[in-house]
């Protein structure tokens, strides 16, 4: 598989505490990267740095051919090929949910109010949810909110899709249709990186896990290879305590 988002010698501080350091990984075109480790690893900002959400210090990101850390790159135009999910929705109260898929479409897109209706309603009926697009989101509990807002990226058509703890903020009750999606994503061939502390789900959907600590990738491999013959004696001590 071809790299599709590459990260190389990357590396982010905050005053005097330094968050990433040297970070290189390869997102490969259809696979799903599970990124896990303790809180405050870096995890998140490594996502957020992967659409420069977060701008690093040093190092380079490269979507396809595209070096997104370049100044003269058209960050707009590659944000609009990633897709982002963050641990809180960020869906507007005033709008029905149909809608706040669709208004993407039309004011970025530029597409007319119908076509993007029904593209809207498709993604609806992906994520399980087309009996909801009239209503607004404060009636829908958490997980079917979270599942809006993956609907609103899937909308526009990303090439990666990049989740920030996606289920971290949700009622444990509403945390598995929620992993459903996306191990329905993974299954469909989306390129992803996770962040997240389901490790049920790294060891199902993921193809290879990333294990960070310290601002630094420390262990990288297959699932089985991560959670049952893991190498960095970090990485042993913090599946004692998570597993």
């Amino acid at each position: 598989m071809t790299a599709l988002l590459r990260v190389e010698r990357l590396s982010k501080s905050y005053g005097t505490l330094e968050v990433l350091r040297e970070v290189s990984v390869e997102l490969r075109r259809g696979e799903t990267l599970c990124v896990i480790g303790p809180s405050g690893s870096g995890k998140s900002t490594l996502l957020r740095c992967l659409n420069l959400l977060e701008s690093p210090d040093s190092g380079d990101v490269w979507l396809g051919g595209t070096k997104l850390t370049d100044p003269r790159a058209d960050l707009d135009a590659a944000r609009a090929r990633i897709g982002m999910v963050f641990q809180h929705f960020n869906l507007f109260p005033h709008m029905t949910v149909e809608r706040n898929i669709s208004i993407a479409l039309t004011t970025v897109k530029g597409m007319n109010r119908e076509q993007a209706h029904g593209i809207a309603l498709r993604k609806l009926e992906e994520v399980g949810l087309a009996d909801f697009a009239g209503q607004r989101p404060t009636r829908l509990s958490g997980g079917q909110q979270q599942r809006v807002a993956i609907a609103r990226s899937l909308a526009m058509e990303p090439e990666v899709m990049l989740f920030d703890e996606a289920t971290s903020a949700l009622d444990p009750e509403l945390v598995k249709d929620v992993l459903a999606v996306m191990k329905d994503l993974a299954a469909g061939g989306m390129t992803m990186a996770v962040v997240t502390h389901e490790m049920g789900f790294a060891r199902e959907a993921a193809d290879r896990v990333a294990f960070m600590c310290d601002g630094v990738l420390a262990e990288i491999g297959t699932p089985n290879h991560m959670f049952d013959q893991p190498g960095h004696p970090r990485l042993r001590q913090f599946l004692s305590q998570v597993l």
